[in-house]
């Protein structure tokens, strides 16, 4: 599936950009930086991790933002033409994809039917018990098994490996960190631009290892101060419906967008990485990153195998704490063409449920507002503890998994800030000691 000439046009920011996708090309709004280095004073300002005693005051900013986005949505996402199949009985549907697309009417009102996913069977208003998993209106989300052969599965030992990765591109030479924890890997070039009008940085770095014939494309986390907010901030636009054009009929939310096209196609990333294909030909490339940095991720798994620049065999993707990066097109494009993917929680994450996504079982909702909604892709890999060392984790079937994970206790930015045991402050502070994280 390639991309056409429009991949980069823009949603109009009219009354028409929930509905239409006509429209002369945008121009980006903000200027790009290209190449920009941060300056010595940003260099030696100290990571900003929030800690026990101020992320209270966060995590209800968070939240209330998370609370203004579902109550707006409700309101202004009112909309009719509901197109499915209307079906007597929804029992009488016998697999997913059919029992999904189907709907009867409960008082002159069109209901979609649900499938059960614990009980493997179909039905009405009421029919799935509480808390199970539940596919609604969309058969790609119906469950669907990870890989678990060798070489295809996700493993703690190989989230840890490019957690590692993530933590090394947090510095402005990222070097020695990677001396220290993976010497296989060898930098090639580190990039920083300033990402958005508030003059926040986003990061990245390619890096190559040849005993893994693998490339590396790492990007950074968000700074936990006020780029986090302004990426809040953006997702109410993403909550009710507004999107970045990304890939086809597919949308992203706008700082994400923005932040992808300064930093991945404008700074040279992108020339670069398709010179190191020619270099090493064969290698497998490795996107990953944390927070914003799963986004951007996505975006660039995505992105390469769309344009060529990779096959779709060779490109893996693993994130940590990714938001909802784009709406329901975008998690099914991954899905379709990203085959080696998974997205790695900690527990109660705070952002890895931002934007908010509205229940498809809400009677507004229609089928047009469901397809607008901020959306996950599979496979989630679940830790319900404090990743230790020896923890075990989960892979969900579905991709908004209420069984696996509950969605609604998801209101903790600590478990955002701390993967894997890590204190990121601490961990560069001791040079990226191996015994601290593997």
């Amino acid at each position: 599936m390639m991309l056409g000439n429009g991949y980069f046009d823009r949603y109009e920011k009219s009354s028409a950009a929930t509905s239409s996708e006509s429209g002369p090309r945008a121009e980006m709004r903000d200027p790009v930086t290209r190449n920009s280095s941060p300056s010595n004073d940003d260099l030696r300002r100290p990571l900003r991790v929030p800690t026990a005693d101020n992320h209270n005051a966060l995590s209800w900013t968070l939240l209330a933002v998370r609370m203004f986005l579902l109550l707006t949505s409700a309101v202004v996402l009112i909309a009719t033409n509901i197109e499915a199949g209307n079906v007597a009985l929804c029992k009488d549907q016998k697999d997913c994809a059919t029992c999904a697309q189907s709907y009867i009417y409960v008082f002159g009102f069109r209901e979609y039917c649900r499938w059960c996913v614990s009980s493997q069977s179909c039905g009405g208003p009421f029919a799935c018990a509480p808390g199970s998993g539940v596919v609604q209106r969309e058969p790609f989300e119906c469950p669907t098994k990870a890989p678990i052969v060798k070489g295809r599965r996700y493993t703690d030992k190989l989230g840890r490996s490019l957690f590692a990765l993530c933590l090394a591109v947090k510095e402005a030479d990222p070097t020695l960190c990677l001396a220290n924890n993976r010497p296989d890997v060898k930098l090639v070039r580190r990039y920083d631009v300033e990402c958005d009008p508030s003059h926040n940085h986003c990061a990245a770095m390619l890096a190559v290892s040849d005993a893994a014939k693998s490339i590396y494309v790492v990007y950074k986390s968000s700074n936990m101060d006020r780029q986090l907010i302004t990426e809040f901030v953006h997702s109410i636009a993403a909550q009710l419906g507004a999107w970045e054009k990304f890939h086809a009929g597919a949308g992203v939310m706008t700082y994400f967008y923005g932040a992808f096209q300064r930093l991945f196609v404008d700074s040279g990333m992108k020339t670069d990485l398709a010179k190191l294909k020619e270099k090493y030909p064969g290698y497998k490339v490795w996107v990953t990153g944390h927070s914003l940095g799963g986004s951007l991720a996505a975006m660039t798994a995505l992105y390469l195998v769309n344009q060529t620049i990779f096959p779709a065999d060779r490109v893996r993707l693993v994130t940590f704490g990714e938001p909802r990066t784009g709406n329901v097109a975008f998690a099914r494009a991954v899905e379709e063409n990203i085959k080696f993917r998974y997205r790695v929680v900690h527990r109660n994450d705070l952002v890895t449920n931002v934007p908010t996504s509205m229940d498809p079982a809400g009677v507004f909702v229609t089928t047009a507002i469901a397809e607008r909604q901020p959306h996950f892709y599979r496979h989630l890999v679940f830790y319900d503890n404090d990743m230790k060392r020896g923890d075990t984790f989960d892979v969900c079937d579905l991709s908004e998994d209420h069984s696996c994970r509950n969605l609604a206790a998801a209101n903790n930015i600590l478990d955002h800030t701390n993967y894997f045991g890590i204190n990121a402050d601490e961990y560069l502070k001791e040079k990226c000691k191996k015994d601290l994280l593997n």
